[in-house]
Parts: structure tokens; sequence; C-alpha cells
């Protein structure tokens, strides 16, 4: 007769006889990748922010290169200007927060694999697994539903009780957004100080457009990671 049984030697083991640690190798790719990109965007965005200069903004709007119809022209310079910081500034915050993600990433990894090797137990860091499907959501997002595939991965990973993948895997979706987030709140934090004639109808759009990206994110990187750890599931069931 045959019936779906889990193995308990790997159980007693792995404590829920399914997560196992990354090898050495991921974790100094994950690590390289998130300092290396981290600083690229930094030195991008620092560039970015130096470009912004009124004088250039100013003769942009003089030549007519910039045009609007809603705003006076110091209120366009205004405007431009800000859009310009702000954005060089969100960027440069992001990379720094990758670089520190990717130190962060390298430590709780560290700590978890000498636990399992003094234990021989595999406890996956939440916030380590969270970073690597973050990670793939940003890679991947020019794929539809990215989420979906970064959660899907960091739920695989973690691999603990019922509603622990799902939790991982909401915090994965709100370290994708970071980006977007930091983006969003510069820009408008840039505008609301410099641009006189931005609406408050433009900023409650900007949040707005805010929330339902975080909404989407995080949604679908809870659903992925209910699908990572049904996957993990499976793997972990033998037929006796």
């Amino acid at each position: 007769m045959s019936s779906v049984t889990i193995d308990e030697q790997t159980a007693g083991q792995h404590g829920d006889g399914r997560a196992q640690p990354l090898s050495r190798t991921l974790d100094w790719a994950i690590s390289l990748f998130l300092v290396l990109s981290g600083s690229v965007f930094a030195a991008g965005g620092y560039l970015i922010s130096g470009f912004a200069d009124l004088g250039r903004v100013t003769s942009w709007v003089a030549t007519g290169r910039i045009t609007s119809t809603e705003m006076s022209d110091p209120e366009l310079i205004n405007a431009v200007y800000a859009l310009i910081w702000g954005g060089g500034t969100g960027v440069t915050v992001t990379g720094v927060l990758l670089v520190v993600a990717g130190v962060a990433f390298f430590a709780l990894q560290t700590r978890a694999r000498r636990r399992y090797d003094a234990t021989g137990i595999a406890s996956p860091s939440v916030f380590g697994s969270a970073i690597v499907g973050a990670m793939v959501t940003i890679v991947a997002s020019f794929v539809p539903f990215s989420p979906v595939l970064g959660g899907a991965v960091s739920g695989y990973l973690q691999r603990g009780p019922a509603d622990s993948p799902v939790r991982v895997d909401g915090i994965a979706g709100l370290f994708a957004t970071l980006p977007v987030v930091i983006v969003f709140a510069v820009i408008t934090w840039s505008l609301l100080g410099s641009a006189t004639g931005l609406t408050t109808v433009v900023v409650a759009s900007l949040v707005i457009s805010l929330v339902i990206s975080v909404a989407y994110m995080v949604g679908l990187s809870a659903l992925g990671g209910y699908l990572g750890a049904e996957l993990a599931t499976r793997g972990g069931v033998v037929e006796a």
C-alpha cells in the first residue's frame, strides 16, 4: 500500500525537513551583486543630481527646449530642477541601501551557516531570504508579474511553517519596492519644496501610484511565497 510521508530522518537533521542553507558560492555571488550594483546606482545617482543646475535648466526653458502650458517659466525651471535633483538623490540613496543589503545578507547567511554547522538544523534567515526574493524581483522586473517569481524563490528558500513563506515574501515585496518608494518620496519632497505650481492633485496622483505599486509588489510576492513553499513541500514528500 502507498502513502505519502515525509522523511523523518531529514526532518531531524534540518529542522523542518526541507530547508537547506545556500552554498557559500551563492552567498558570495549575491552579496557581491548587491554591493556592485549598489555602487553603480550610487555613482550614477550622484552624477545625475550633480547635473541639476539652475543656470542650465534656465537656459533650456529660455531657448524653448522645455516648455509648459500649465506653469510659468520660473515655476517650470523650479519643477525641472527638482525632478533632476530629486531623481538623482533618490537613486543615490537606493544605491547606498543596496550596498548595505549586500553586507547584511552576507552577515545573516554566515550566522545561519555557523548555526547549521553547530547543530545540523537549518534555520534560514527571514531577512536573508527576503533579500534574495527582492533581488530576483528587481532583476526580473522586465518579466510580467516578476514579484511572483521573486516571492517563489524566497518562499522556497524559507520553507518554514505554513504562514512563514507568505510572511517572508511580504517582506521581500516591501524590500523590492524600496527603490521606487525612495525615488518617489525624494522627488515629491523636492517638488513640494521647489515647484510652487505643483498642485495637490499631482501630489495625490503620485501618492496613489505609489500605494498601488507597493500593494502590487507585496501581494504578488506573497502569492509567490505560497507557491514556492508548496513546491518545496512537494519536493520533500516521498512515496513509502
